[in-house]
């Protein structure tokens, strides 16, 4: 028998909501390891990850099914995926990679119904030799078309 993802957001769900956390993903793999990642719009501090690893210990019976543990919050190198991680992440730059391989970097500007707004820099040059220009301009993209999108943490927003 092994634990469901379900089972786990629904142990989650009001205790997070209390302390002002969100779950960003559940994962239990075949042996029965349990990776949760929590986060909230000031960040996760260590002791919120391990008062929520002890909550969901005690709800879980080692006794009747054996499992591993790992409470954390999604590491820079993570995907955004909820529209609240995107609203942590204005005013970032983002590398977006969209369902159709299209990759697109930007500084968040906000979300708003599903859309993502970014602020992208095209480059274009006057002719063959001439004058580079470099001109801002606004993507939209909705998040369903969005296959990734990642803190890209090597540029500085501007």
């Amino acid at each position: 028998m092994m634990i469901k993802t379900e089972f786990i957001r629904n142990l989650l769900e009001e205790e997070l909501t209390q302390r002002g956390l969100f779950l960003v993903e559940v994962l239990v793999t075949p042996a029965n390891k349990i990776v949760v990642y929590l986060d909230s719009l000031q960040g996760v501090t260590l002791e919120e990850c391990m008062q929520v690893s002890r909550f969901l210990g005690s709800r879980l019976d080692r006794n009747e099914e054996d499992f591993e543990l790992e409470v954390s919050s999604p590491g820079l190198d993570k995907p955004l995926k909820l529209p609240v991680q995107f609203e942590k992440n204005v005013g970032r730059m983002l590398d977006v990679v969209k369902s159709d391989g299209m990759k697109i970097t930007g500084k968040l500007l906000g979300i708003s119904g599903g859309v993502i707004s970014l602020d992208t820099e095209i480059t274009t040059r006057e002719g063959h030799k001439g004058k580079r220009k470099t001109e801002h301009v606004l993507q939209e993209i909705r998040q369903e078309e969005i296959k990734t999108a990642k803190v890209n943490i090597s540029l500085k927003s501007k």
